[in-house]
């Protein structure tokens, strides 16, 4: 029989059909199978089976742009492995404010073999501390992860991270992590005190003899108008002004091949007592005022942001420092170079790991996933935008591109200038010979002394050489 559809049956049909393509996606049979767009990314990773623990002992807090960095690395890694249990804490937050504690807890862990923490804060000084506790100047190869033997590891990094012998040297010929920082020594000005005094200093092409004056200006004002700005901000638990006495003496010696060997020689020594006659000019003027010998420097760091001081010898890192104090005091801070005897066609400055991860770690495979995250372009790029510093990690904003402001300009016209022609050294091995590295200690101290006025160049020379083996 045929059936006759009335208006109100067909309405009811219609009604229905819809129904069913609304609620089709969310029933028991699941969602209708479409083709996945390309262009659309996955917004939240799978859930978990099973759940893996991560021990992360962290840097950088209290360091602007650093910390936020470092923050937001920790979230989206734990965010894209709900699978891992992460414990994230600052080295402060765990009862171990300074780099050295943190040196003594990775020797904790050695010696009971309790690893609390699979991947910790590691530098080449903490490195250096550490072999000094254990009495090993070898321990990284029996107790840390060498990266060298992971296979993603070399094509993450910037070429001269790995053919460049510098980098792996400083961790015992070891890759002990990603090469997130990269840094320059600078002469840090304040552009403020600069314009009272009525200098114009150009960041890049600073001589000796510049110094020399522009510390004679500060001395010479002081006179004229009873006041007391420091030249150069120097501090006794960091000496920093080590920085300007090794690029100064490298520029002496003239040839980077030759400033790199660990080998003394005539040359160095007439390049020793050259740097450290510069540095007795520059004490005839007092430069590191009164108060170097009780300065603590992280209690201090701000001395020259409220212009207390002209000059601070430090890294790149002080731009985040100083944000972290004032953001538009550090506005008026400049980037310089620091000053040579004739131009050189290198720097000083390095590239350096930062953290590490315990080889008996019982969590190491994840530790490893944690450093492949780190190596991607979109972090090397966002270590750029953050911290205004160079980076070791492939990406396409290696350095600024961009330069909108006086320290991006700083950070590209040393990578044009430069190109990554770096020395950086943490003791006087390069000056003095390998078997003379632990006299670090006493040129940092007669440096000091130099610039303080309080010895000569030739009794500072004498001394040491006395010393020498």
């Amino acid at each position: 029989m045929k059936r006759h559809w009335t208006i109100a049956a067909l309405v009811a049909v219609l009604a229905a059909a819809v129904a069913m393509w609304f609620v089709q996606p969310f029933g028991a049979k699941g969602p209708r199978e479409t083709q996945p767009d390309p262009a659309v990314q996955p917004t939240q990773p799978a859930t978990p089976d099973t759940t893996k623990q991560l021990n992360w002992m962290a840097r950088w807090k209290g360091e602007h742009d650093r910390e936020t960095f470092v923050r937001e690395v920790a979230r989206e890694f734990e965010f894209l492995n709900p699978d891992v249990d992460l414990t994230f804490k600052f080295h402060q937050e765990v009862g171990l404010p300074t780099e050295k504690a943190v040196a003594a807890e990775i020797v904790d862990m050695i010696k009971t073999g309790d690893i609390r923490w699979d991947v910790v804060p590691l530098n080449t000084g903490q490195y250096r501390d550490v072999a000094q506790l254990l009495g090993d100047p070898h321990w990284g190869h029996k107790y840390l992860v060498d990266f060298a033997e992971v296979d993603w590891f070399a094509k993450t990094q910037k070429p001269f991270i790995t053919e460049n012998p510098m980098y792996r040297a400083a961790f015992d010929n070891m890759f002990v992590g990603p090469y997130i920082e990269g840094f320059y020594c600078m002469l840090w000005y304040n552009r403020d005190v600069a314009e009272r005094l009525g200098l114009t200093i150009d960041p890049h092409a600073v001589t000796i003899d510049d110094l020399v004056s522009y510390v004679r200006a500060v001395y010479d004002y002081n006179q004229a108008h009873g006041t007391n700005i420091v030249a150069i901000h120097e501090a006794k638990d960091w000496r920093t002004t080590e920085y300007l006495f090794r690029h100064l003496f490298a520029s002496a010696v003239g040839n980077l091949d030759e400033v790199k060997q660990r080998t003394a020689s005539e040359s160095k020594r007439a390049a020793l007592l050259r740097t450290f006659q510069a540095l007795e000019r520059l004490g005839q003027y007092k430069a590191l005022g009164d108060s170097y010998n009780d300065n603590v420097w992280w209690d201090t760091r701000h001395y020259v942001l409220d212009g207390q001081a002209l000059f601070f010898v430090n890294g790149s890192w002080m731009y985040s420092h100083w944000m972290e104090i004032d953001g538009e005091k550090t506005a008026h801070m400049m980037p310089a170079e620091l000053p040579v005897f004739q131009p050189v066609d290198f720097y000083i400055g390095s590239y350096t790991p930062q953290y590490a991860i315990m080889k008996a770690s019982p969590n190491r495979e994840t530790a490893i996933a944690l450093f492949k995250f780190w190596s991607q372009p979109k972090i090397a790029e966002k270590w750029v935008r953050y911290t205004k510093a160079p980076t070791g990690i492939q990406g396409h904003l290696t350095q600024s591109d961009v330069a909108n402001d006086q320290f991006e300009q700083f950070q590209r016209r040393m990578h044009e200038k430069y190109q990554g022609n770096l020395h950086f050294s943490d003791d006087v091995g390069f000056i003095l010979g390998e078997e003379n590295k632990l006299l670090t200690g006493l040129v940092n101290n007669k440096v000091v002394e130099l610039l303080a006025g309080t010895t000569t160049a030739q009794e500072a020379y004498d001394e040491i050489i006395a010393n020498c083996k």
